[in-house]
């Protein structure tokens, strides 16, 4: 698995003397703390991820953020089973267990492939216009189970959530160069200040290579008291 990984100073954020176990599709893997499911499997030489949405062509992991579109999976069992997670974004833990989405019987051999042999008879938006006598209800089972991902669990959720309401005077969205300048100037002007970064860590695109001027900026921003929230996403509301 080392032989797969880029040399430093590429990988700071991964712990390689914290080893980790996991399965993928039954296949029991290892990575280290730090990594994420996608860094992990790539690692360790998977490239077939996942299948696409309606032709059921192989695809791998894309991206490396909350834009990933190929490499779904599900984790979890029973009522904790939760569908269709980017691997690109989920942290690696100890006996993780994911599966592939949108492939039967398995992601290397999958049945629905077969539907690429007639690609050319279908079109974007034929199933709209073309299952629709004598009932579209009739067809309605099978082209959700061809086109779907994820499989959402049927049970109750065995889990309780809480939500928390941040009240703060200066929003910074982005966790970049930028951005920690920003929140570390308004939080030395004694605003309160919250930062919100999409990744696992601070520093946006310069934050794989343990950037002094990011670590610097960090700690200011830490120092003067900004309040620093990872892994979040914005959605936005009409009000």
């Amino acid at each position: 698995m080392a032989s797969r990984r880029l040399p430093q100073p590429a990988g700071t954020w991964i712990d390689r003397s914290h080893p980790l176990s996991f399965t993928f599709n039954g296949r029991r893997l290892s990575g280290f703390r730090g990594d994420t499911l996608a860094s992990a499997l790539l690692a360790n030489g998977v490239r077939l991820v996942g299948r696409s949405f309606k032709l059921h062509r192989p695809r791998g992991v894309w991206s490396c953020g909350v834009e990933e579109p190929s490499a779904l999976v599900d984790i979890g069992q029973g009522a904790r089973r939760t569908p269709n997670v980017r691997t690109t974004l989920l942290p690696l833990a100890e006996g993780l267990a994911a599966e592939s989405v949108n492939c039967w019987p398995g992601v290397g051999f999958d049945v629905g492939a077969l539907t690429g042999a007639c690609a050319a008879l279908l079109p974007a938006g034929f199933y709209y216009k073309t299952f629709k006598w004598p009932s579209w209800h009739w067809f309605e089972p099978a082209i959700r189970r061809m086109a779907g991902l994820g499989r959402a669990p049927t049970a109750p959720d065995a889990d309780h959530y809480e939500e928390v309401a941040a009240d703060t005077d200066v929003l910074v969205i982005g966790a970049g160069v930028a951005g920690l300048a920003a929140a570390a100037a308004a939080a030395g002007a004694g605003a309160r200040t919250l930062l919100l970064a999409s990744g696992a860590q601070v520093g946006g695109a310069l934050s794989w290579g343990a950037d002094p001027e990011v670590a610097a900026l960090a700690a200011s921003a830490r120092q003067v008291g900004v309040r620093i929230q990872l892994r979040t996403s914005r959605r936005a509301r009409d009000r």
